[in-house]
């Protein structure tokens, strides 16, 4: 544990200083996405999402930021419940297809009894494709976990690998992929993974339609009831901000 926040601090005091020479060339991207799913008949479900992103890209670094929230009842009942907004920032060094940077995430999952969930550390990854309309990356890092939940909280150490897919198909429409997976240092069993993954299609100038599937993978849920796997299929409308 000394380890991991020895990294981090010295993440946290360098990432400054190197985006310090950052002044031409930037580029940012803003969205947001609202969607939804019903079911009626033998069983009321319905879920609703948000998911907010904003992106700045230049030749020395780049800064992914998203704000994920959803909310759904089955039966009248509450079944979902989530928050999760995360962070990457990325300093380009060398060909400027690698990078180092800074990792952050923050959850907060009623349903599953998780009132917070933190996550902070450096990771270095490479840029196989990094052109505007074309993109694919893969990273790795360390994290530094506090969680807090309704029983109990705990702190830990985390690695955690991850991957992404963009690519822009047609003049209206674009593809994307993102997965994750993250598992405790001293407990491998103890692990979470991410996907997700959909398609987008322009309607007008800023506006787009979309369907996409989402998986969360536990690989130790909380009771025996639970599944590894919890998919969810929405589709809803994309508002380019900027």
């Amino acid at each position: 544990m000394k380890l991991i926040k020895g990294l981090l601090l010295g993440a946290l005091a360098v990432l400054p200083l190197a985006g310090m020479a950052e002044v031409t060339n930037i580029t940012y991207k803003s969205s947001v996405a609202l969607g939804a799913t019903y079911k009626s008949g033998n069983t009321d479900k319905s879920l609703f999402t948000m998911d907010l992103n904003g992106d700045r890209f230049s030749p020395k670094s780049d800064w992914i930021n998203s704000l994920y929230g959803e909310y759904g009842k089955t039966e009248g009942e509450q079944t979902e419940g989530k928050v999760r907004g995360q962070s990457d920032y990325r300093y380009k060094f060398g060909s400027k297809n690698f990078f180092g940077g800074v990792f952050a995430e923050a959850l907060s999952d009623s349903i599953k009894q998780i009132r917070f969930r933190g996550k902070l550390g450096p990771n270095v990854g490479y840029y196989f494709i990094n052109k505007e309309k074309h993109k694919l990356d893969t990273s790795a890092g360390i994290n530094y976990v506090y969680e807090r939940t309704s029983a109990d909280e705990r702190t830990y150490g985390e690695w955690r690998v991850a991957g992404n897919y963009f690519i822009v198909m047609t003049e209206t429409s674009e593809y994307y992929l993102n997965v994750e997976y993250s598992a405790n240092l001293e407990d491998y069993d103890d692990g979470n993974g991410l996907l997700v993954t959909g398609v987008k299609s322009k309607l007008k100038d800023n506006l787009s339609v979309f369907i996409e599937l989402r998986d969360e993978y536990d690989n130790m849920p909380d009771t025996i009831d639970t599944e590894h796997n919890d998919v969810t299929i929405v589709a809803g409308l994309t508002y380019d901000i900027m």
